[in-house]
C-alpha cells in the first residue's frame, strides 16, 4: 500500500506558521520595547501624577467638609486647604534646613580643632607624626585652589542649583494639577464614570470612595499624632533650653508618625545627640527619658482614640510596604506605600468574606493563647501570695489580708 505525496503547490506546516510566528514576535517585541521606552521617558511625569492623586485623596475630605458643611466655594476651599498644607511644609523644611546649615557651619568652624585633636591622638597612641605646616604648603594659593578643586566645587554648586530648580518646577506642577483635580473633582468623577457600564460604575465608585476615606483618614490621624508629639517635645526642649527646639520637635513628631517601625528610633536619635553635644550631657538623658515617656503615653492613651475610626496598619505590613515603595519610587514611594497598603487592605476586607477558623490541634488559637497567659498570670500571683503568707508566719507576723495581698 502506497501513500500519495502532497501536492507541490500546498504549503507545509512550517511554511505556514513560521512567518506568522516571526511577525507575532516582531509585534510583541516592538510593543514591549516601545512600552519600556515610553515608561522610562515619562517616569517623572507618571510619578508626578501618582503624588498628585495621593495628595488629592488626602485633601479631599477637608475640601468636601468646607464645601458641604460650611458652604464655601470649592475653589476657595481648595486654596485654603492647599495653603495651610504648604505653610506647614515650608515651616518644617525651613526649620530642618536651618538646623542643617548651622550644624555644617559649626563643623567647619571647629574643623581645625578636630584636626589638631586627631593629630595629637595619632601621635600619642600610634607614634604617627603629621606635620600640618607641610599640608598648608602643599595646598597652594587660593588662585590655584580655585583653578583645581574649586572647579569641582563650582560644578557641585551648579548641579545643586539645577536640582533645586527642577524640584521647584515639580512642586509647581504638582500644585497646579492638585488644584484643578480638587476644585473640579465632581466633574472629573462624572466624566470618568460616564465611560463605564452601570455595574462597573458602582465598583469603581466604591473603590474611589474607600481610597479617599482610608488615605484621608490615615494622613489626618498621622498628622494629628505628629502635631501632638511635636507640641509635647517642643515644651520639653524649650524648658531644658535645647538648641533649635521647634525644628527638633517637628522632626520628632513627623518622622516618628510617618516612618513605620523604625521612625521612633530615627526621630529620637537626632535630639538625643544634640542634647549630648550641647555642652550639658544631662540634656541628652532628659530628652531620651521624655521621648520614652511620651511613647508610652501615646501608645496607651492617645493613639487608640485618634485612630479608632481609621485603619491602623500592622507594623510588619507597614514596614514591608515601605521597603517595597522605597525600592520602586525612593523616599516618596516609601511614604506613599503606607496609605496605599491601607487602601488595599480596606478593599480586600470589602470584597472578600471572612469564615470561622477550623481549629487544628497542632496550632494554638489566639483565644487559647490569651486564656493560657491569663491562667499563668493568675497562678503566678497565687504562688507569690502563698510565699508572702509563709514568710509572714516565719517572721511571727500575722498574714496580710487578701485585700492587701492583691494590692
Amino acid at each position: 500500500m502506497t501513500t500519495q505525496a502532497p501536492p507541490e503547490n500546498e504549503p507545509t506546516w512550517y511554511g505556514l506558521w513560521l512567518p506568522r510566528l516571526a511577525i507575532g514576535a516582531i509585534v510583541v517585541l516592538t510593543v514591549w520595547f516601545g512600552a519600556i521606552w515610553v515608561f522610562t521617558s515619562t517616569t517623572d511625569f507618571l510619578m508626578t501624577l501618582v503624588i498628585t492623586f495621593f495628595a488629592a485623596f488626602a485633601m479631599l475630605p477637608a475640601v468636601d467638609w468646607l464645601t458641604n458643611k460650611r458652604g464655601w466655594r470649592r475653589g476657595l476651599s481648595t486654596a485654603v486647604v492647599m495653603g495651610i498644607t504648604g505653610i506647614v511644609a515650608l515651616v518644617f523644611a525651613a526649620a530642618i534646613f536651618r538646623v542643617f546649615v548651622d550644624q555644617v557651619i559649626a563643623f567647619i568652624d571647629g574643623l581645625p580643632d578636630i584636626v589638631d585633636n586627631a593629630t595629637i591622638w595619632l601621635s600619642d597612641n600610634f607614634s604617627i607624626d603629621i606635620d600640618l605646616s607641610q599640608f598648608d604648603l602643599e595646598t597652594g594659593s587660593a588662585a590655584d585652589f580655585l583653578g583645581g578643586e574649586g572647579g569641582d566645587i563650582l560644578g557641585v554648586v551648579v548641579g545643586f542649583a539645577g536640582t533645586a530648580v527642577g524640584a521647584i518646577f515639580r512642586i509647581m506642577t504638582i500644585a497646579l494639577f492638585l488644584f484643578y483635580l480638587l476644585a473640579d473633582f465632581p466633574r472629573f468623577r462624572k466624566a470618568m464614570l460616564s465611560r463605564l457600564s452601570p455595574e462597573r460604575q458602582f465598583t469603581t465608585d466604591t473603590v474611589i470612595s474607600i481610597t479617599i476615606e482610608k488615605v484621608g483618614g490615615y494622613i489626618y490621624s498621622r498628622a494629628l499624632l505628629a502635631g501632638i508629639s511635636a507640641a509635647f517635645h517642643f515644651i520639653v526642649f524649650f524648658i531644658i533650653d535645647l538648641p533649635y527646639p521647634l525644628a527638633l520637635a517637628l522632626w520628632v513628631g513627623i518622622v516618628s508618625q510617618f516612618i513605620p517601625t523604625i521612625g521612633t528610633y530615627l526621630a529620637g536619635v537626632v535630639p538625643v545627640v544634640v542634647g549630648l553635644a550641647s555642652g550639658e550631657p544631662i540634656d541628652g538623658v532628659i530628652v531620651l527619658i521624655a521621648i520614652l515617656i511620651y511613647q508610652q503615653i501615646e501608645n496607651y492613651a492617645i493613639a487608640n482614640r485618634v485612630t479608632r475610626n481609621t485603619m491602623e496598619l500592622h507594623p510588619a505590613i507597614a514596614f514591608g510596604s515601605a521597603i517595597v515603595g522605597g525600592s520602586l519610587l525612593g523616599g516618596i514611594g516609601a511614604l506613599l506605600a503606607l496609605p496605599a497598603a491601607a487602601t488595599i487592605i480596606a478593599l480586600v476586607d470589602t470584597y472578600t468574606n471572612r469564615y470561622d477558623i477550623v481549629e487544628n490541634e497542632r496550632f494554638e488559637s489566639p483565644e487559647a493563647y490569651e486564656a493560657r497567659i491569663a491562667e499563668y498570670k493568675a497562678a503566678k500571683k497565687q504562688h507569690k501570695s502563698a510565699r508572702r503568707h509563709v514568710w509572714s508566719r516565719a517572721e511571727g507576723q500575722p498574714a496580710p489580708p487578701p485585700e492587701q495581698e492583691d494590692e
